[in-house]
């Protein structure tokens, strides 16, 4: 099944080679969490990071669909 990742600010290191843009579409086997994609992408389990699936916040151990958008960022700070 394929999802979709969108890697924002400093996440953006993360997305594979051979793509071109923060947002890319990804092949995964059916009971795919997101801490599971969070590993392929080599996204160290310290960094901080604010998940979404399809623009609801989610638990790194969600199950993804066929379709999913997930979006990964870096917490935000400001004032």
């Amino acid at each position: 099944m394929e999802i979709e990742v969108r890697l924002f600010a400093t996440l953006q290191e993360y997305v594979p080679k051979g793509e071109m843009k923060h947002t890319f579409t990804l092949a995964v086997g059916e009971g795919t969490q997101i801490e599971d994609v969070l590993t392929r992408l080599k996204i160290p389990e310290k960094t901080p990071k604010i998940l979404l699936v399809n623009g609801k916040y989610a638990p790194k151990d969600s199950v993804l669909r066929p379709g999913d958008v997930l979006s990964i960022f870096p917490p935000v700070g400001g004032g």
